[in-house]
């Protein structure tokens, strides 16, 4: 008779969602335990202008961010968002650290509804650059633990 160990065993699988972090200008990134993972990130500047790729879709955000740190070649990620005066969010985009090949800023093109309602460009703290969010649901070996929070959608205030 032969018995295989480990069968019968049940797998205890749990998600959680990191709680989100505050978005502001400069931010240092953290982790999914709200550890610095070593990066700072910082909007140098934005301004409203057609992208020119496609300047007949009208203004959309071209905004700069600034990668510091050892860690800043292994590819740490924020969310960069177009907000209002209130902090409402227009629009969001993941940049990652590894986008500015060595060069002192990355900058990217947000497209929101409407532009001229944009009064910042700030970051969310968070790393996104976790590219395995394998759910229990998904996976229920493999996957659990703690994910990244979502992406702030519009409409929602940081």
């Amino acid at each position: 008779m032969i018995g295989v160990s480990g069968c019968g065993l049940l797998w205890s699988c749990t998600d959680s969602t990191a709680e989100r972090g505050e978005a502001d200008v400069r931010v240092e990134i953290v982790d999914t335990d709200e550890r610095p993972v070593g990066v700072t990130a910082e909007v140098t500047g934005w301004q409203r202008e057609p992208h020119p790729q496609v300047p007949e879709e009208g203004d959309e955000i071209h905004f700069d961010v600034r990668f510091e740190g050892a860690g800043r070649g292994i590819g740490p990620a924020v969310d960069a968002c177009a907000v209002d005066d209130d902090r409402v969010v227009l629009g969001c985009q993941t940049v990652y650290a590894h986008m500015d090949f060595g060069w002192d800023t990355t900058d990217g093109y947000l497209a929101v509804d409407h532009p001229e309602r944009v009064a910042a460009v700030l970051l969310v703290p968070n790393d996104q650059s976790t590219h395995d969010r394998r759910t229990c649901e998904d996976d229920i070996k493999d996957g659990g633990g703690v994910h990244p929070p979502d992406a702030p959608e519009p409409g929602e205030q940081l």
